[in-house]
């Protein structure tokens, strides 16, 4: 944390990386460690905010009662502002609040992933319905192509290679109905992606269909002018690197 201690009262802002245990042992100890002797035995009063949800601790806080209301405000149990000193033993009526809360959330959450299948789902369907009888990749050169795809055979590089394909065929499909690669590379490699792949797995698959794919050249340049690159630049921009500026 870095410290913007003023007074009888500091901030802090959390570390990225750290935990929320870690905050809250932090924040007690800078309070021992700058108040106790100027401000009485309770210390200093220390601030700080975790996932939208205000932690306040003195010297003498409890670090387990803080994270214990820390989890109840975070799942909405409580009000967003949680200490310096929680209710050692919970009521009857807060158990009886937070049961009722924790299973309304739990049905939200179950309602959120059905509709959530569902789409996918029908994604899925309306994808593979599509490529049914769709041709196969348009390979620019089989040997090189094989060669590439034995040297990917890891989960992570076919699944690459797998989406790559789908998103080629996908093109195809658009390309033969006379519409321009630069008009439907977009939407088609939304509709490729049945499987959830990242960002990095979605560069990878640019490169890949660059490399082997008839069509690679145009979907380079297509790719490169995403992020301001000139068209004759060659091979395909890195957008982990793109720095903007105003």
């Amino acid at each position: 944390m870095q410290d913007l201690w003023n007074m009888r009262t500091a901030t802090f802002d959390a570390a990225s990386g750290s935990s929320v245990e870690d905050c809250i042992q932090e924040a007690i100890d800078f309070s021992k460690e700058n108040g106790c002797h100027k401000y009485g035995e309770q210390g200093t009063l220390v601030s700080f905010e975790f996932n939208d949800v205000t932690v306040s601790v003195r010297s003498d806080s409890n670090p387990e009662l803080i994270y214990r209301d820390w989890s109840r405000a975070i799942n909405d149990y409580i009000d967003k502002n949680v200490g310096p000193y929680p209710n050692p033993v919970l009521t009857d009526e807060e158990k009886e609040n937070d049961a009722r809360i924790k299973a309304e959330n739990e049905q939200h959450r179950q309602q959120w992933q059905a509709e959530y299948q569902a789409q996918a789902d029908a994604k899925r369907n309306a994808t593979e319905a599509k490529l049914a009888d769709a041709p196969e990749m348009e390979i620019a050169d089989q040997e090189i192509w094989e060669n590439y795809k034995s040297k990917n055979q890891g989960d992570y590089g076919h699944g690459i290679i797998t989406y790559a394909e789908r998103w080629a065929r996908l093109m195809q499909v658009e390309m033969a109905a006379g519409k321009k690669l630069e008009d439907i590379a977009d939407t088609t490699s939304y509709e490729a992606d049945i499987d959830g792949i990242s960002g990095y797995m979605y560069s990878a698959a640019v490169h890949t269909l660059v490399t082997n794919w008839k069509h690679g050249d145009r979907l380079r340049k297509w790719y490169n002018e995403q992020y301001g690159v000139d068209e004759n630049t060659e091979g395909t921009v890195n957008p982990a690197i793109i720095i903007g500026t105003d």
